[in-house]
């Protein structure tokens, strides 16, 4: 049976999901019941959000929409590294010797973008976005603790290491050999540093840099620490679910656990991490020297946020995925399909009888949708399963249930509406249909009347309706002798 709202007080979750920590399928059982803690690895603001982070963001929003669906509080984490070598280093590109001054006009700019980005892919906001800037003072008491603990050392210019030495199964989260890793290090320039494995965990000054004072040398914390921090300080130890994307396996996250296991002296601080596969852009791995990077914002002028989500829902989480823009039409098509199933549907329930002689048929016809959809979710959070459920919905609402509508009560008709939006709600699509129900009549009023008037081909006077439609906002897309329209934001006219 559907389970909405079922798991509000529960540990014991439904959901199985790829624990890169343990390298197996777990099912998700709860630190504290009803309450999921998740912290995602966020941006370091130096450059345009890419397609890469997005589908980062969107797959933890979906993972996110579910679990409140099941009826759990969700206090989702994610951080903004702003102080780091590659805002530095823009910043010293952008403003000369007036960088020490200006450099946080780079995160700043970065960040403002970010949550352009998140609204315009309808993502929700988080419970906290520490930075780290605002967290200095709790990475200095962490240190300090590491130095005198014996786990971290200073060098001679007062940037202080983790020792790797001092960690049980050093190298066990990302599945690699000391011994390995020290055959395929880079050796760093780095006076004072005992191991080629041991990583900064304050990075002394230099000229013309940003610094805060310390008890080693003016500087600024390392990356490592920086998310452990963070995380324990918004959630506690340990928590239920951490993640990010793939390439942060090795040597973030493992450094992570490396850290938190020799202070908290615990194997993880967090229960579960889920990891996202990587994007490439015609089989190659983004970067600024092959010259394919794709910024969000770019694709987002271009089609709504929604295509975008529908787009990477498509593709299993931990799948590499090749971004292909040429598949956004298709993709965008197939949203309308999903709104016209919504429209028409909502038009039946209008017309429908009070008493219908076929409701339990369709309610039981509805519950093995939920069912199909809830399932795939269930199994390690198989977006592209409950894509398929979702269309094959909209499939079943628009070829068969409008054309029968008289056999079904105005309640059934609209406990089939409710689980429809419900399901397209997890996936964070037909936000539309959440515009107040006057405008949505105005628009379909407006409509009528274009239709009307192509039926007279009168089509000067129509294509003037769509037109002003459209600089409200308004996609109408004509397929046969039915209209459909959506809200794309990015064609209001200014």
């Amino acid at each position: 049976m559907p389970t909405k709202g079922a798991y509000a007080n529960s540990k014991d979750l439904p959901i199985t999901v790829y624990n890169t920590a343990s390298k197996r399928m777990e099912r998700i059982t709860l630190l504290r019941p009803g309450l999921v803690r998740i912290y995602v690895c966020g941006l370091t603001p130096y450059d345009s959000m890419h397609v890469g982070h997005a589908r980062t963001f969107v797959f933890y929003d979906i993972f996110r929409r579910y679990l409140e669906y099941l009826g759990l509080e969700v206090r989702f984490v994610t951080n903004f590294t702003d102080i780091d070598d590659k805002i530095i280093n823009r910043a010293r590109q952008e403003f000369g010797s007036d960088m020490v001054n200006r450099w946080y006009d780079v995160p700043s700019r970065y960040i403002k973008e970010f949550f352009d980005a998140m609204d315009r892919l309808y993502i929700k906001r988080a419970y906290a976005y520490p930075r780290v800037t605002e967290n200095i003072g709790d990475m200095m008491k962490w240190i300090q603790e590491l130095v005198n603990r014996g786990l971290a050392y200073v060098s001679p210019d007062g940037s202080v290491y983790f020792d790797i030495t001092k960690v049980p199964r050093y190298g066990e989260f990302s599945g690699q050999k000391i011994e390995d890793l020290i055959a395929g290090a880079r050796v760093e320039p780095e006076p004072g540093k005992r191991n080629p494995l041991d990583f900064a965990l304050w990075k002394s000054w230099s000229e013309g840099e940003p610094w805060w004072n310390s008890p080693w040398s003016p500087g600024r914390p390392g990356w490592h620490l920086e998310c452990v921090v963070m995380s324990s300080k918004y959630l506690g130890v340990p928590f239920d679910i951490h993640g990010g994307g793939q390439d942060l396996i090795f040597p973030h996250h493992e450094n992570e656990v490396a850290i938190a296991r020799v202070y908290f002296g615990i194997d993880y601080f967090a229960r579960y991490w889920i990891h996202v596969g990587l994007v490439t852009i015609k089989g190659q791995k983004m970067s600024k020297s092959l010259g394919n990077i794709i910024p969000i914002m770019d694709v987002l002028r271009k089609y709504d946020g929604e295509v975008l989500r529908l787009y990477y829902a498509m593709t299993h989480y931990r799948k590499p995925m090749d971004f292909d823009p040429d598949s956004l039409d298709q993709v965008r098509n197939t949203l309308m399909s999903l709104y016209a199933a919504y429209d028409e549907l909502l038009e039946a329930i209008n017309e429908a009888p009070e008493a219908g002689s076929k409701d339990e048929e369709l309610i039981s016809r509805v519950n093995g949708y939920i069912e199909s959809f809830e399932s795939s979710l269930n199994n390690d959070v198989n977006t592209s399963g409950a894509v398929a459920s979702i269309i094959e919905f909209a499939k079943y609402i628009t070829s068969t249930l409008i054309y029968n509508a008289q056999n079904y009560s105005k309640g059934a008709l609209t406990q089939t509406l409710t689980a429809f939006s419900d399901l397209a709600g997890i996936l964070g699509l037909l936000n539309r249909t959440k515009i107040p129900p006057s405008l949505i009549s105005l628009v379909n009023t407006l409509i009528s009347i274009r239709s009307q008037l192509r039926t007279r081909k009168m089509f000067d006077l129509a294509d003037e309706i769509r037109s002003e439609l459209g600089k409200l906002g308004v996609v109408i897309s004509d397929v046969g002798n039915k209209t459909y329209w959506y809200i794309d934001r990015d064609r209001i006219a200014t």
